[in-house]
């Protein structure tokens, strides 16, 4: 079956993820536009300047002050609800580039090519010995 194209959004929780931001959008920045249409970076309280600096690459940034990922996931999911066309896609990326976002186009092509509803990446396989604690993996 050949490719789909999707509405892919991208959702990204962060706090206090400044330091990283530049790097993050400028590996974003080599995605095109059939891999992420919109990035939704979801500010869980930061005191540095995270959503300023997402914001100035691109970003839609909601706040979230409630802590934790999970409430700065269910923020962004709440803000994507609310687009018209809504995304056919959601992908989840840590801010500190613990993920490498190159490798969402091979992590969504099952999807595209419509041979899977879901796709699950992992960095477990790849991380040195001991570099994850049980949380992590």
């Amino acid at each position: 079956m050949p490719t789909r194209r999707l509405r892919t959004d991208l959702v990204i929780p962060a706090l206090n993820e400044a330091s990283n931001i530049d790097a993050l959008f400028d590996v974003l920045d080599t995605l095109g536009p059939d891999d992420v249409r919109h990035i939704v970076l979801a500010d869980n309280g930061s005191t540095d300047d995270t959503a300023a600096r997402a914001a100035a690459r691109g970003a839609i940034v909601v706040h979230e002050p409630a802590r934790g990922y999970g409430a700065a996931c269910l923020r962004a999911l709440a803000h994507l609800a609310t687009l018209d066309p809504p995304p056919e896609i959601i992908t989840f990326l840590d801010a500190d580039l613990a993920d490498d976002p190159r490798a969402l186009p091979t992590l969504l092509a099952p999807i595209r090519a419509g041979d899977a509803e879901i796709a699950i990446g992992s960095r477990v396989r790849l991380a040195a010995p001991g570099a994850l604690n049980l949380v992590q993996r």
